[in-house]
């Protein structure tokens, strides 16, 4: 079996992996979004949460709360790269702290945190998103690392895979996989082949004789047409990246800045692990160096967007929201380990155009649970709202131009926000 053999029977699976229509148009608002996620749980008392105030929180030392305007953090001499982020994007940053995730077990908190439900069967933020426009794009979700929950949108999600398989497949180094050796065609007769199954493709969709039929031959021609477009990507965009964010970050910008992708999900764990957040023991000597990492390779990826012309702005940076999470956070006091467990409440943060940066949403009680906040102001407010992962998603949702409905029924977005 050569290369076009291959991906030519690939054609199907294509479309399984989550490759819609490739066009150039642009999303309904123009807006697109990369997710960044922070495995294990984090500590959000060492940047999000300023609870310098508070009895029953265990804050760091040396720590001390810096501002800017009305946004806040937690400042430490071993961070620096945090404080350089604040200082540099803090006028786009908006904190969410006190939002309740229901949950202490890593699995339900990931679903809940990017689904909004426990059933592991509905769409996450990002690929319901990008399913709102696949037809435009090749790749409409891009997972280059951590959680993905297609549900039943997984024709719009696709993987990078960890050990490059994606790019393994439109380089044609996927037939490495196999010990049979394999004779190629010389470029002409690929360029004769691809051609040709193009027209046939098009040709037998556009003579069918039944509804079935109909949607059988025109998800084949479109992957047939996404599998061409895939194929010319392979000299202008690499889709391999390692477990720095920093990496991650340009497979990001090529994509969103190619028309490849709406929405691109990352991950950031340090050297630690799948779960190298979650710190049961010595937890500020384990964490710090993870939010300095992570806000590095933030600082990267902003620097990125922001040099990269965009589809209809000046800049990437002016057309993409960045959306930085964890599953859950960590207890409010050590333990005996001088770890910290996990807890219920969390953060997030949102960087970039149309959202009302510069400030932070949500406070903690003295208990250290989240606050309720009216969904109209963003404002604190005991009898509104519970800030909700739910709450978080609409929010996502309503930002990209997609009805929340259907994915948290009955939950308000959080439009005080929103710009």
């Amino acid at each position: 079996m050569n290369r076009r053999h291959f991906l030519t029977t690939a054609g199907a699976c294509v479309a399984a992996m989550g490759v819609p229509v490739h066009a150039a148009a642009a999303p309904t608002n123009g807006k697109k979004l990369v997710f960044v996620f922070a495995p294990g749980g984090w500590d959000i008392t060492r940047v999000f949460a300023d609870e310098f105030d508070n009895t029953n929180v265990d804050m760091e030392a040396f720590a001390s709360r810096q501002s800017i305007g009305d946004l806040t953090w937690v400042s430490h001499p071993l961070r620096p790269a945090v404080d350089n982020f604040m200082a540099t994007f803090g006028s786009q940053t908006l904190v969410l702290n006190g939002v309740m995730v229901r949950s202490i077990a890593h699995e339900i908190c990931t679903m809940l945190m990017m689904t909004g439900t426990t059933s592991g069967l509905q769409a996450d933020w990002p690929a319901a998103i990008a399913a709102s426009d696949r037809d435009r794009f090749t790749l409409p979700h891009l997972v280059v690392n951590g959680p993905s929950f297609p549900g039943d949108q997984g024709v719009a999600v696709s993987r990078t895979g960890v050990n490059g398989q994606l790019e393994d497949l439109i380089s044609g180094a996927v037939e490495q996989y196999s010990g049979t050796p394999v004779e190629l065609p010389d470029r002409v007769a690929e360029n004769v082949v691809d051609r040709y199954l193009q027209r046939r493709a098009r040709a037998r969709a556009d003579s069918v004789r039944s509804s079935q039929e109909a949607a059988l031959t025109g998800a084949y021609r479109d992957s047939m047409e996404k599998l061409m477009a895939l194929k010319d990507l392979r000299y202008t965009m690499d889709f391999t990246a390692s477990a720095l964010l920093e990496d991650q970050a340009q497979v990001a910008v090529d994509a969103l800045s190619l028309g490849v992708s709406r929405c691109v999900t990352l991950a950031y764990a340090g050297n630690a692990g799948a779960f190298g957040w979650d710190t049961h023991a010595d937890n500020d000597n384990l964490q710090l160096p993870l939010w300095e990492g992570l806000f590095q390779g933030l600082t990267q990826l902003m620097v990125l967007l922001q040099s990269t012309p965009g589809e209809s702005s000046p800049t990437l940076a002016d057309e993409t929201l960045v959306v930085v999470l964890s599953e859950m956070g960590r207890t409010p006091l050590l333990n005996g380990l001088n770890g910290k467990d996990h807890w219920p409440y969390t953060s997030a943060m949102l960087v970039g155009p149309g959202i009302t940066g510069g400030r932070v949403v949500g406070a903690f009680d003295g208990s250290f649970y989240g606050r309720g906040v009216d969904p109209a102001s963003g404002d604190v407010s005991d009898k509104a709202q519970t800030f909700s992962a739910e709450a978080v998603g609409a929010t996502l949702l309503t930002y990209a131009d997609v009805d929340p409905d259907p994915y948290v029924s009955g939950v308000a977005a959080i439009t005080g926000v929103l710009s």
